[in-house]
C-alpha cells in the first residue's frame, strides 16, 4: 500500500508492518496506526514512526537498549494486556532533535513498548528512574 510520509514523500508499506496503538501515542490519542520506516537501512536506527491517520505526524525514535545498557522496565498487566503476550516485546524512545542536532535527547522514561508478532504498541510512563532527556551524542560525537 502506498502511504502519505512527512519527511519522504509517498512509501511504499506493507499492510502487515502497521503498528496499532490501541490508546494512541500520548497527546495524540486519537492517531492509532503507525508504521516505522528505516531511511537508513533495515533496522537502523534512528527510524521514522510515521502517522497513517496523520501524514504530518511523525516521530524520530531510537532503540534505547543501543543508548543505555541494560535498558528495562517493568511492564503492568493492563499494558502487557494491550499489546500482547505472545511475541517479542521491544521498546521505542521518542527524540527531540533541536537545530542542533547534537543536542539531540529520547525520553527514557515514556517508552514505546511494541510487540512484534500483533504489531501491537502502547506507550507507558516508566516507574524506573530513567531521565526524559537523555543525550543521545556524547560530547564530541558527530564532531
Amino acid at each position: 500500500m502506498t502511504i502519505k510520509t512527512r519527511d519522504f514523500g509517498e512509501v511504499e508499506i506493507n499492510e502487515s508492518d502497521i503498528i496499532t496503538f490501541p490508546n494512541g501515542v500520548y497527546a495524540f490519542e486519537e492517531t492509532r496506526r503507525y508504521v516505522l520506516l528505516s531511511p537508513l537501512g533495515e533496522d537502523v536506527f534512528p527510524m521514522w514512526l510515521q502517522c497513517l491517520d496523520n501524514s504530518e505526524l511523525c516521530f524520530i525514535v531510537f532503540n534505547p537498549s543501543e543508548l543505555v545498557s541494560g535498558y528495562s522496565v517493568n511492564i503492568a498487566d493492563a499494558d502487557m494486556d494491550i499489546v500482547g503476550r505472545e511475541g517479542e516485546i521491544g521498546y521505542l524512545c521518542i527524540a527531540v532533535i533541536p537545530d542542533n542536532y547534537l543536542k539531540t535527547t529520547v525520553n527514557l522514561k515514556s517508552p514505546i513498548i511494541l510487540n512484534s508478532v500483533g504489531r501491537l504498541a502502547v506507550q507507558i510512563v516508566a516507574y524506573e528512574d530513567y531521565n526524559i532527556k537523555h543525550p543521545v551524542f556524547s560530547k564530541g560525537e558527530g564532531v
